[in-house]
């Protein structure tokens, strides 16, 4: 039977207290809408429900990442120039946000975030062309923040703790894909900016979810119809540099395909040989 129940912005309000946001909460959000169910008046529904909640005290903050191409980019690609209202992949909300008259949006070319509220600029103007892609994410655990992963996709694949920040603060070194985008500079001019950050395999950030339960730093809650966890960024972060210094590996998926954790990163301990051998059997078997 098709469930025709439409989540009204109140009842939205009233999942995100019991899962416990409150009032002048620093919130990152990541979130498949299409989980929680039908949403009356969709992703800015969704917005104004957390906005309500947290306050004007509180600040939400959320990926607004845009695409990148390979270098040296095409005539096509050229033309895609980054500016802060180029619009995201990351979703309905991040494109909701954009819209917000009180939006701010990091001045990153490429791995962009937006937010709204009480702590909006003081976030957002720092992160520059100069700066880490991911350095949102460290502010945002000295800053007490929590995460909401909703969704299963975003529980299961994705970083739920502060993973990202942590890679960046131990200085693992990762070999950089060739890739890039022009951006608007802040002189006016168009500049050809680089991928400057690590990114990692999110099959591997799972591994260290067990840890946070053991610490009891992760809610497990509900928001609409989804599956959905809170965690405090400060807390993940602690764990994720505890378990990462002791094996910088830990962060690494179980594929012996892939690329990323096996050949990428300087602490990477396989070869190409045997990537390339684990792959063919994998075609080997999906075509059986």
């Amino acid at each position: 039977m098709t469930n025709t129940h439409e989540w009204t912005k109140d009842e939205l309000v009233v999942c995100l207290r019991e899962a416990g946001i409150t009032s002048g909460t620093i919130l990152n959000v990541r979130v498949s809408l299409k989980s929680i169910g039908r949403i009356k008046g969709g992703a800015d529904t969704f917005l104004e429900a957390i906005l309500d909640v947290i306050g004007p005290e509180g600040t939400l903050v959320v990926n607004s990442f845009i695409n990148c191409y390979s270098i040296p980019l095409s005539e096509t690609d050229a033309k895609n120039i980054s500016t802060d209202s180029s619009p995201s992949y990351a979703g309905a909300l991040a494109n909701a946000i954009l819209k917000h008259p009180d939006c701010v949006r990091s001045k990153h070319p490429i791995q962009k975030f937006a937010a709204v509220g009480k702590l909006a600029h003081e976030l957002m103007n720092s992160h520059t062309p100069e700066s880490d892609g991911y350095a949102v994410f460290e502010k945002l655990g000295h800053l007490g923040a929590l995460k909401l992963s909703i969704g299963r996709k975003a529980i299961q694949v994705g970083d739920v703790g502060n993973t990202h920040a942590a890679i960046k603060v131990l200085g693992f070194y990762k070999k950089k894909p060739n890739k890039g985008v022009n951006y608007l500079a802040e002189d006016g001019t168009v500049k050809l900016f680089k991928v400057n950050w690590n990114g990692g395999c999110s099959r591997g950030y799972p591994k260290l979810q067990p840890f946070y339960e053991q610490a009891d730093v992760i809610k497990h809650v509900r928001v609409g119809e989804a599956e959905a966890v809170l965690t405090d960024m400060k807390e993940t972060f602690k764990i994720d540099i505890e378990k990462l210094n002791a094996d910088p590996a830990f962060f690494f998926c179980d594929d012996p395909t892939c690329k990323d954790c096996r050949l990428n990163w300087e602490h990477s301990t396989g070869n190409y040989l045997a990537v390339k051998f684990h792959s063919l059997i994998s075609i080997i078997k999906s075509k059986l």
